[in-house]
């Protein structure tokens, strides 16, 4: 699977939540000065909440922070296209 087969389900200001098939839900969140997507795994509860935690004038960003130092699962940076299912946790 390419990151290109992402679906996008909420959006937020510079970030989104979204799946790669049916299963596995991502934290896309652009990045780099081409603005090149990465994609973090989450749970499905963390989806349902994203509304909640990825407000811009969130004041605790905890939530945020734990996701991002998750593995990138897969990304739009060269060598990264595919994704790499040996990185996913039971979330």
């Amino acid at each position: 699977m390419r990151y290109t087969e992402y679906v996008c389900k909420k959006t937020g200001r510079y970030q989104s939540v979204g799946m790669f098939g049916n299963t596995i839900y991502a934290f896309e969140v652009l990045t780099g000065i081409t603005d090149s997507p990465e994609y973090h795994q989450i749970s499905k509860e963390e989806f349902d909440a994203f509304e909640t935690w990825a407000q811009e004038n969130i004041t605790d960003l905890n939530k945020l922070y734990e996701i991002i130092n998750r593995p990138v699962i897969c990304s739009g940076y060269l060598g990264k296209e595919k994704l790499d299912t040996s990185l996913l946790q039971d979330l």
